[in-house]
């Protein structure tokens, strides 16, 4: 593959690997379990043997390896390195992780939080290839933003910039994690489209065939939710169009701020394809100022798990590359 860097993407139950080469072409994306039961060095000793094993499947020496690009969840300081909380990954706290990594492999080492590393691995080889600007909306558990202007990650003064499901978009609205009230979080994610669906269910007599899904399973998905959608269920059409509807308005004030040439839907809830693009562009394009046509696109991840891996190894790139 001539020169490389090594990504790598920290989860709490997965670790991914992979390499990534001066053209942009990625390597096989392999995943190790994330040991949870060993402890804070027993994960770090899983990355650095993940690492070994991506450069061993390579026939990658050191002198081969240009750098190595960790993506972690947070919150951290990319600048110090160090990995303040994760609260997925037992004893992940204060961790200087860039450090503990360079020194093991002898290689120098960059670190990024996750959504951004996403973000950026779609801009270098995926949905945002051909873009200069682009923004990043992961929709899973929660919701997570990467942002990137001309070519690289947005940090922001205080290293916590492109925290975009914490937008505030309802007034008052529902509590968030964060302590926020409002959040786009709260209204847009799988995991909290499908909770509040529920306890709407719950607490009223609205008819719903969902209400069969719940008394079965006790708990509701966002695919659940789709597929009765499809099948003509009122109220699931409501759910999941307000979901698409709050997202939508996300996407004009991401627009009206950053201009960027194209917005991408990642994460679990983008599996729903056309079924999530239609309508959140339909709302989109309802919602947008009437002073100019819209011209920032949105679009579907293409990389699906391999963003990560792709992003963290493009940031070593970007740092230590020519």
């Amino acid at each position: 593959m001539g020169k490389v860097c090594i990504g790598v993407d920290l989860g709490g139950t997965f670790i991914k690997f992979g390499l990534l080469d001066e053209s942009r072409k990625a390597s096989e994306i392999f995943q190790l379990p994330t040991p949870q039961d060993k402890g804070i060095d027993g994960v770090i000793d899983q990355m650095i043997a993940g690492a070994r094993q991506a450069m061993s499947k390579a026939g990658c020496t050191n002198g081969d390896v240009v750098g190595v690009g960790v993506g972690s969840p947070g919150p951290l300081s990319m600048s110090k390195g160090i990995v303040y909380n994760s609260p997925n990954i037992p004893g992940m706290t204060n961790v200087p992780l860039k450090a503990r990594i360079s020194a093991a492999l002898d290689l120098p080492c960059s670190l990024e939080n996750a959504a951004n590393a996403a973000g950026l691995g779609e801009f270098l080889c995926g949905a945002g290839r051909q873009c200069r600007h682009m923004v990043l909306l992961t929709l899973g558990t929660g919701v997570g933003g990467g942002v990137i202007v001309d070519g690289k990650v947005l940090h922001g003064a205080h290293e916590i910039g492109a925290e975009l499901g914490h937008t505030l978009i309802v007034p008052d609205g529902r509590k968030c994690g964060c302590g926020q009230r409002g959040c786009i979080e709260q209204y847009c994610s799988a995991t909290f489209m499908s909770t509040h669906a529920a306890k709407a269910l719950e607490s009223g007599d609205r008819p719903s065939s969902l209400r069969q899904v719940l008394q079965a399973d006790g708990t509701l998905t966002s695919k659940d939710i789709n597929e009765h959608r499809k099948a003509g269920d009122a109220f699931a059409l409501e759910v999941w169009d307000e979901m698409c509807r709050y997202l939508a308005m996300g996407c004009v004030t991401y627009s009206r701020i950053l201009d960027p040439d194209r917005i991408v839907l990642a994460g679990g809830m983008a599996a729903a394809g056309d079924d999530l693009l239609a309508p959140v562009v339909k709302h989109y394009n309802q919602m947008h100022w009437k002073m100019t046509e819209p011209r920032t696109e949105i679009a579907l991840a293409t990389l699906g798990n391999a963003a990560g891996v792709i992003g963290a190894a493009g940031v070593a790139w970007q740092e230590f590359g020519s």
